[in-house]
């Protein structure tokens, strides 16, 4: 009977124990469920119970984007490969050849040779036909240009051989990939009298040891005023702007502060070491100048130390801080709100998820008129703040410049924009340079090179037929009426082709009223003609830049 009780205790006791492992794993498995977002268990039922095999990593990527999507416009989900692109743009260096080519035709072609580059070593020249990389043929229309740039792209002291077809005769080289610097300041130059102009196209982490450079340059020219020329200019990081602003303000005088939820605020101020501080400046701006160029010009403004130039700023006042996930992939989340020294937030409004509404804010202002005539009345009801000279500017609408310049849209037509848009001006004038590059390269400067092509009376002519040739439709009257702007546009790409883009740039802004403005203000009793800029003789109706060259670097 004792042997009988003992295993009957044996056995209840197995079933307890038993019981109570299936009661402890059931309540563990509905707090673990309890625990878990929404998000997590619609990801592990769609695992588990989902009709079809799925890629649970790539689905997670394709919600990533949107979920960031639903917060401000500004933050966002930046993919492995967009990150290390982004990264090695703004530090300013990546690891490549050295060359600017493009793929209008269906084999790249070097258009540029960046000095002291793996690629000019090696004696690449511009117009060499890329045919393969490493036996890898680069030839035919699949090759866009982000694959073009994969395969020549490679780690440091690695070697790629290239196979080449110049003057229509075939030659390799072998090129020792290396650092390759990305500039962030590509227009140096003095266009009147001791008045110098620098342009900064992104704000890197070498932006100012790249500005002094320049700066000094110019000053070794007898530059004694200074234009910068912020416009198009959409950011980049914020502490090269801050340390180059600290070059033109006194000791003590705040640049920029910083605050957010979990952000305390932070004072960012002038050391009183800088070497710029009582130089005469003007600042250029438009509706493209924004973040870290706000920030700039904002310092600037709040100070009285420059005078912006322009049109009012794109608006962007938050602070992006990336954050690094384990695929290396980026996550640029906004952390805080940057403010000018006057206190002003630059933010323009904003819903969260509306990205549209937030994109479609630049229609909005050409719509308005805003972007033809002075638009301090369509900011009523604007918080006021106060530079150090008592002037009044405003909060939460970009900055606004002092002196405003609209947009001038004499010889503007649908043709006219139809063709920018088309790409067709890029591939003529790339096919023109191709085709004369012997002649075009014995010109020395824009100046020589702009007047030889001012008497190519039949150019603009012959680029319209190419592009009837290409679908767009020939429109003789509206030719004629844009044939100016046309003439600029197609010289500047021709010239950037030829000389680069700071020879370029004095072809495209030859007659830039902002250009001129900023030069009056310096000498306001000369008046300076209009042909001052350059001298090679052109037809001088204002228009809009062209648009960036389809080209890569490596």
């Amino acid at each position: 009977m004792k042997r009988h009780s003992t295993l009957t205790l044996i056995i209840v006791s197995a079933i307890t124990l038993l019981v109570g492992s299936i009661i402890s794993w059931l309540l563990a498995t509905q707090l673990s469920r309890r625990s878990k977002t929404e998000l997590e268990q619609v990801l592990e039922l769609i695992e588990h119970y989902y009709v079809d095999s799925v890629d649970m990593s790539d689905l997670q990527q394709k919600i990533l984007p949107l979920l960031v999507t639903k917060l401000d416009p500004h933050s966002a989900y930046i993919s492995q490969e967009e990150s290390k692109w982004e990264n090695q743009r703004l530090d300013g260096s990546f690891c490549g050849i050295g060359i600017t080519f493009n793929t209008i035709i269906d084999t790249p072609v070097v258009v540029d040779i960046i000095p002291g580059g793996p690629a000019e070593y090696a004696g690449l020249r511009a117009g060499d036909r890329i045919l393969r990389a490493n036996q890898k043929s680069l030839t035919g229309e699949k090759f866009l240009a982000d694959s073009v740039r994969q395969i020549l792209l490679g780690e440091c002291a690695s070697v790629v051989r290239l196979d080449l077809l110049r003057n229509n005769e075939p030659i390799s080289v072998q090129v020792v990939r290396s650092d390759v610097p990305v500039p962030s300041v590509d227009v140096a130059f003095i266009p009147y009298k001791e008045t110098g102009l620098i342009r900064i196209v992104q704000w890197g982490r070498n932006t100012p040891e790249e500005f002094r450079a320049a700066y000094a340059r110019l000053k070794n020219q007898g530059l004694k005023s200074l234009i910068i020329d912020l416009r198009d200019n959409s950011g980049g990081y914020l502490e090269p702007a801050i340390r180059l602003a600290n070059e033109f303000l006194k000791k003590g005088q705040l640049i920029v502060y910083t605050q957010g939820k979990a952000c305390e605020r932070e004072d960012f101020r002038a050391t009183g070491n800088g070497l710029m501080q009582d130089i005469p400046l003007v600042v250029l701006v438009n509706e493209f100048s924004a973040s870290s160029s706000e920030v700039f010009a904002g310092a600037m403004q709040d100070h009285d130390r420059a005078t912006i130039i322009g049109r009012r700023t794109f608006g962007k006042g938050l602070i992006q801080r990336p954050f690094y996930l384990q695929d290396s992939a980026q996550l640029r989340l906004t952390i805080a709100r940057y403010y000018s020294p006057s206190g002003r937030c630059i933010q323009k409004q904003y819903t969260m998820g509306d990205t549209e509404s937030y994109q479609m804010d630049l229609v909005k202002r050409y719509e308005s008129g805003e972007m033809y005539h002075t638009d301090s009345l369509l900011l009523k009801g604007a918080q006021q703040f106060k530079t150090d000279a008592g002037h009044i500017v405003y909060g939460g609408f970009g900055i606004l410049p002092s002196v405003f310049i609209p947009v001038d849209s004499a010889g503007v037509n649908s043709y006219y924009l139809r063709l920018l848009e088309s790409g067709t001006m890029d591939e003529y004038a790339f096919r023109y340079v191709d085709k004369n590059r012997k002649k075009l390269s014995s010109f020395s400067d824009a100046k020589q090179l702009g007047s030889y092509l001012s008497y190519q009376e039949g150019l603009i002519y012959d680029y319209a037929y190419f592009a009837s040739s290409k679908g767009i439709q020939m429109r003789s009257g509206m030719l004629y009426e844009s044939r100016n702007l046309l003439r600029k546009a197609l010289y500047g790409k021709i010239v950037n082709y030829t000389l680069g883009m700071e020879a370029a740039y004095q072809i495209f802004n030859e007659s830039d009223e902002a250009i001129l403005a900023a030069i009056r203000h310096f000498y306001p009793q000369e008046r300076p003609p209009l042909q001052s800029l350059s001298s090679y003789t052109l037809d001088r109706n204002r228009g809009n830049k062209a648009h960036q060259e389809n080209e890569e670097e490596l």
